[in-house]
């Protein structure tokens, strides 16, 4: 069985003369189902990695594939959650959400069959008239979740999910994103700044570092019931810390 997302031997360089690449072999699976969070010092390429995972640039060799299929180049593929929510100010909350499905010619009742089913589940509900400076920064990452949902819930790349939200706002949607992804089985990428997110959220984690960047630590994350209470949680996460420092 081929894995959701695969990267195959990507290197990449912005310039055909740049004396050292911004990558150079990179491999990684996702497989069907699970969560898996890319950690590393800023600049170290994790956006651009992505960039390539969406098909925004393509990268100077290597391929990604997705279920198998070379889509190197090409977008379209993946649900793609850049840091800021992008709501446009000027569209309601429920022509935000709707806006990828409307992209893709789908008729109003098609849309409002997709999005109805899921202004509960993603705690919208009431909200679908109001703009988006009407929402807390919760409710707005909610329909941001949405609407990237909604344009390919097979595979989604989340940069940065949650990075401009209160401490009690983020760990609220810690929860809740955990609750769901393990609900619908999931298939994402994220990138992440933050440790105690990528342990929280993800079934592995991999440490981005270095010049060319290279994929130097793999770590599994344990999902027993009392994991995130015990020691074996602390030590993970300076195991993870370290690995990114040296």
């Amino acid at each position: 069985m081929h894995p959701k997302l695969e990267f195959k031997n990507i290197s990449h360089a912005f310039t055909t003369n740049a004396k050292t690449p911004l990558f150079d072999g990179l491999n990684l699976k996702v497989a069907q189902g699970s969560v898996v969070s890319i950690v590393g010092a800023s600049g170290v390429g994790k956006s651009t990695l992505f960039n390539i995972a969406a098909g925004l640039i393509y990268p100077s060799h290597g391929q990604v594939m997705i279920d198998g299929k070379n889509v190197t180049g090409t977008s379209g593929y993946v649900g793609y959650m850049l840091q800021k929510d992008l709501l446009l100010p000027y569209k309601t909350v429920y022509d935000n959400i709707a806006l990828p499905l409307m992209l893709s010619h789908k008729t109003k009742q098609e849309i409002a069959a997709q999005i109805q089913p899921n202004l509960t589940i993603f705690g919208l509900d009431g909200l679908t008239k109001k703009y988006p400076n009407q929402l807390s920064g919760g409710q707005r990452q909610r329909a941001a979740l949405l609407r990237t949902y909604l344009s390919n819930r097979e595979l989604m790349l989340l940069d940065e999910p949650f990075s401009a939200l209160d401490f009690v706002t983020k760990a609220d949607m810690h929860e809740w994103f955990g609750q769901f992804r393990q609900a619908n089985q999931l298939t994402c990428l994220i990138i992440t700044h933050d440790i105690d997110e990528a342990i929280y959220l993800s079934d592995e984690i991999y440490v981005l570092k270095g010049m060319p960047a290279m994929f130097t630590h793999h770590f599994w994350v344990p999902k027993q019931q009392d994991f995130y209470q015990s020691t074996e949680y602390l030590t993970l996460k300076q195991q993870i810390l370290t690995a990114i420092r040296y």
